[in-house]
């Protein structure tokens, strides 16, 4: 069982380019790691080492807790080790008008809230961060809400699933136990009603 993630909060850092890939994200050399643990230290690698100001927060010594991307943050391969690594650092949630769809499901799968908005509601946020450095924001998972500093609150959206695996806190494994009780009795059915079943290994 993992922890229960009900909510992100803490200062944000906004990423205000498309397509920003898992390559970019955590960059290939580094797949050789075993561990989760340190995976930090290298996101972004490539970028920080170019001085891109897309990663100019990172040079802070207090990790942003949540991400404002754009649109398709994630795409490319489907490298786990960028959610790993964006966890690792403390990433707590990634903010943005979409996903890579295995990235998003990455990191429902390993505690990161991947909150889609609607363009109207992302336009409020860049005014946010245009009104001030240090923009603190608060994402309440079953509310599926974002509040900005002002106080506001902004709708956004999670893939289907999602929220109820964050908040209970369960992996596939543990959904699929729930449902003993039922494939123990499917299985008793087959092999009443399907005997010859039984032989085939």
């Amino acid at each position: 069982m993992k922890a229960v993630i009900a909510q992100a909060h803490g200062r944000a850092a906004l990423m205000q380019r498309d397509d920003i890939d898992t390559d970019a994200i955590f960059p290939g050399r580094f797949l050789r790691l075993v561990t989760r643990d340190g995976m930090g230290a290298h996101l972004f690698a490539d970028w920080r080492a170019e001085g891109r100001p897309e990663v100019a927060f990172m040079q802070q010594p207090a990790p942003a807790r949540l991400l404002v991307a754009a649109q398709n943050f994630g795409c490319g391969s489907s490298r786990e080790h960028a959610v790993w690594a964006l966890a690792d650092y403390g990433v707590q949630a990634v903010v943005a008008l979409s996903f890579g769809d295995i990235f998003r499901n990455n990191c429902a799968k390993n505690g990161i809230v991947a909150a889609s908005i609607a363009p109207a509601e992302h336009a409020l946020l860049l005014q946010a961060f245009a009104a001030g450095t240090d923009v603190q924001l608060d994402l309440q998972v079953a509310a599926r809400t974002l509040r900005l500093p002002d106080g506001s609150l902004l709708p956004i959206q999670l893939a289907d699933g999602h929220a109820e695996q964050l908040l209970s806190a369960e992996d596939e494994v543990d959904r699929t136990l729930r449902h003993e009780a039922a494939l123990r009795a499917y299985e008793e059915r087959v092999r009443q009603q399907q005997p010859w079943l039984a032989s085939i290994t």
